[in-house]
């Protein structure tokens, strides 16, 4: 859409509240948040909301700058990344299940190197898991072209105030959840978290077991059609 000027303030608020919508479906990324909000606390919580938000804010920023090669990569691919993203919730899964919460005193836990490391994981986890869903991309460039939106990208502050908007709108819904959580905390004991882990794990592993299910050669889309879906 070549020379048409876009009201700043209104592709903020346009961004942030396709940001918010697209991060709202209950996904892996979602129960992993959960879990480490009442598990570990806020920080953690929070942690793992930024990164699946910077996920969002990659996609939004491919869609925004109208990048067609890496769309068309995420098309032709998609069965791998699918593939990809399915072995490691499969992988993330089965160790959500297994985790045991450090014992006091633990010198591992307490290590300086391990503190950042761990929370480094809280948001590198949730990121990939939101750049290796191939949905994620589609969703966003049927949301801008919906809006009429996808001419965005002739210009650059345009589209960073986009993008800006759709990162502020992702972290505004998981900030949401996060705090819910942290609400939570104090009614799970260390069976209830254990039971937590093994919940959230499962969840995190039926999806990847459904992603890789999506890859066997079955009429998926004439069956999703027949159910308006």
């Amino acid at each position: 859409m070549p020379g048409f000027a876009f009201n700043p303030i209104v592709l903020a608020i346009e961004g942030a509240v396709i940001g918010f919508l697209i991060a709202v479906p209950v996904g892996p990324a979602a129960a992993l948040c959960i879990r480490r909000s009442i598990t570990f606390g806020a920080v953690a919580g929070y942690l793992t909301g930024l990164g699946a938000a910077l996920g969002d804010a990659v996609f939004g920023a491919v869609a925004a700058f109208g990048l067609s090669f890496v769309q068309e990569f995420v098309e032709l691919h998609e069965a791998w990344l699918r593939g990809i993203g399915g072995l490691i919730l499969i992988g993330m899964g089965w160790s959500t299940m297994r985790h045991r919460l450090p014992t006091i005193g633990d010198p591992v836990a307490e290590d300086r190197e391990h503190f950042i490391a761990t929370h480094f994981h809280f948001a590198t986890s949730s990121f990939f898991i939101t750049v290796f869903n191939p949905l994620t991309v589609m969703a966003f460039g049927a949301a801008f072209a919906g809006r009429n939106l996808a001419g965005v990208g002739a210009s650059l502050p345009d589209a960073a105030i986009l993008v800006a908007g759709v990162f502020a709108g992702a972290v505004a819904w998981w900030a949401i959840v996060c705090t819910a959580s942290v609400a939570l905390r104090q009614h799970f004991t260390g069976k209830g978290i254990l039971w937590l882990n093994r919940i959230t794990g499962a969840v995190i592993l039926a999806f990847g077991v459904v992603a890789l299910i999506s890859l066997l050669p079955l009429p998926w889309r004439h069956w999703a059609k027949a159910l308006n879906l």
